[in-house]
Formats: C-alpha cells, structure tokens, sequence
C-alpha cells in the first residue's frame, strides 16, 4: 500500500520474533567436559607426514 499504512491494515505491528521462532525453546546445561576438537586435525596432518 501506498503511504506506508500497510500494516494498519493487515493488523497491530508485533515486536517479537518472526513466527517461525515464536514456539521454540532452547535448554541450556552445564558439561563436566568439553573436548574442542582442537588437535583432530593435526593429528591427520602428523600421520600423514610419516
């Protein structure tokens, strides 16, 4: 629509997330261990040298 009023026409302007977020919920829980897999890589470039 021309003017700019096309979301008093379709309905109220919501300032929340996009629909497809709305019902999401995330969980969130400490680990006791967290391995980064930091060295995986290195370790091919170490095999593959010898």
């Amino acid at each position: 629509m021309i003017g700019g009023y096309a979301q008093l026409a379709y309905g109220f302007n919501y300032y929340g997330t996009v629909g497809s977020n709305r019902d999401e919920f995330i969980m969130i829980r400490k680990m006791k261990n967290i391995n980064w897999l930091d060295d995986e890589g290195r370790d091919q470039v170490q095999e593959a040298k010898k």
